[in-house]
């Protein structure tokens, strides 16, 4: 009996994993682990697709409040600096603080009474150029957070990623920067709702804008919620819809594209405050009109009438007058 009693202790002691047993446990903890990870990376870039649309949102009611107090929207960014020359300066987002909780710093950077310009040129003032504002900021952006600013050597100021709609035309240089443009926020704009024939649901406001991979490492061509200065302030603080959303394959180089780090599209808030994402196959023709600067308004809506104009660049422009649907 005793004999028996050690046998059987000795086979409970010697029970246990064998190797192979234990190389069959792991192979399986890591085809679960390979299978839940894609799913938990979804999981949380759904979570922050949705904080992006949240920054959008309280941006669209920003705007709306500006136009209950203003009854127009705010300009899309300035032109003229304190000497009447065209040199760049507030941004759209800077005259938005006072609606976002953000008025303490509007008043620090006292937007009524200096330029962005002026304001730069004082080291006390640069740091508030350099505050991260996160209502600005999409958390899927690998954006880094300051940028160069052109105006002045080796001054840095913050960046954002959401970008006012300026329209299809992409108006540069000195003589074209106040050029009227046919979306809601361009140089010097007042737009009121009332010029936005097309409906406010059916236009865009503003949206989101990340770092095209040729530009990672030149900071003079990331965007600013503040105005990067001189002039490319309109592909600072603002895009166009004449190219399709973030075709790297495409369009490279192109500083005028809405984009973002979201895989498949972009979040765009719209005049009425709605925000709504937008998938980068979205139907996309310029209609065989020239968005440079020699660009005319009539012939944009002369093409769209023949819906030869995509939904994308319809979306974009406040008086095109045609119906849009399947978005």
């Amino acid at each position: 009996m005793q004999h028996r009693r050690n046998v059987l202790r000795t086979t409970r002691l010697n029970r246990g994993f064998t190797l192979i047993e234990l190389l069959v446990v792991i192979a399986i903890i890591g085809i679960l682990i390979s299978l839940l990870l894609p799913a938990v990376q979804a999981a949380r870039e759904a979570a922050r697709r949705m904080r992006c649309a949240n920054n959008l949102k309280q941006l669209g009611l920003a705007m709306h409040n500006y136009h209950s107090t203003y009854k127009c929207l705010p300009p899309g960014f300035m032109v003229v600096n304190e000497r009447g020359q065209i040199n760049g300066g507030w941004a759209w987002a800077v005259f938005l603080m006072p609606f976002i909780e953000q008025s303490p710093l509007q008043d620090k950077l006292s937007v009524t009474r200096y330029t962005l310009n002026q304001v730069v040129s004082d080291p006390h003032l640069v740091p508030m150029l350099q505050m991260r504002l996160e209502v600005m900021i999409c958390p899927s952006s690998t954006l880094p957070p300051l940028r160069e600013y052109l105006g002045g050597s080796g001054i840095m100021v913050s960046t954002a990623n959401y970008m006012c709609c300026r329209g299809f035309f992409r108006y540069s240089g000195i003589v074209h920067l106040k050029k009227p443009n046919n979306g809601l926020l361009y140089g010097q704009s007042r737009t009121r709702f009332a010029d936005i024939r097309d409906g406010l649901s059916n236009t865009m406001a503003l949206g989101e804008r990340t770092v095209l991979p040729i530009y990672v490492n030149n900071p003079k061509r990331w965007p600013s919620w503040c105005g990067p200065g001189g002039l490319r302030v309109r592909r600072g603080v603002g895009s166009t819809v004449s190219s399709s959303v973030y075709d790297k394959m495409n369009h490279p180089t192109d500083m005028h594209l809405f984009s973002s780090e979201h895989p498949g599209g972009a979040n765009f808030c719209f005049a009425d405050g709605s925000v709504r994402f937008l998938s980068e196959t979205i139907e996309s023709n310029p209609g065989g009109v020239s968005p440079k600067n020699d660009g005319n308004h009539a012939d944009l809506v002369a093409a769209a009438a023949q819906g030869l104009v995509g939904v994308y660049q319809l979306l974009g422009v406040r008086n095109d007058g045609q119906p849009v649907t399947g978005y």
